[in-house]
């Protein structure tokens, strides 16, 4: 077991709150808010949450120190996946970062460093 200086057994990594809402949803499909890491970025999220229409749009997220991106979209179809076109999302989409060039995101431009608790991490979908 190994001890910390200050005489404590070594401690799990600090968990920080990711907490935010989704603006600009209509409230009458399922929103998805997906959390991503650099590694599978766009393709396998770290966690999912799904929230039904009607419902309140906030998402949480319990994450450790590190970089973080947050994506959201309206799944107006209801086929359970963002729909993309031939310049970008056919659905309202966005993330926690905004992004708003006509190329695919990279993690690093959406991506923020988590240090602290952020309760304030909304999301713009258009």
């Amino acid at each position: 077991m190994l001890a910390s200086m200050d005489g404590t057994a070594g401690a799990a990594p600090e968990t920080l709150r990711l907490s935010g809402r989704i603006l600009g949803a209509s409230g009458k499909s399922v929103l998805y808010v997906a959390l991503w890491q650099a590694e599978n970025f766009l393709k396998l999220p770290v966690q999912q949450v799904r929230i039904e229409p009607g419902a309140e749009p906030i998402f949480q997220f319990e994450v450790p120190t590190g970089r973080w991106a947050v994506s959201a979209f309206e799944d107006r179809n209801g086929n359970g996946v963002l729909d993309m076109g031939l310049f970008g999302p056919k659905e309202p989409s966005g993330f926690w970062r905004s992004f708003t060039s006509w190329h695919k995101p990279r993690f690093e431009e959406v991506a923020s460093l988590m240090e602290r608790d952020n309760t304030n991490a909304d999301i713009t979908i258009k």
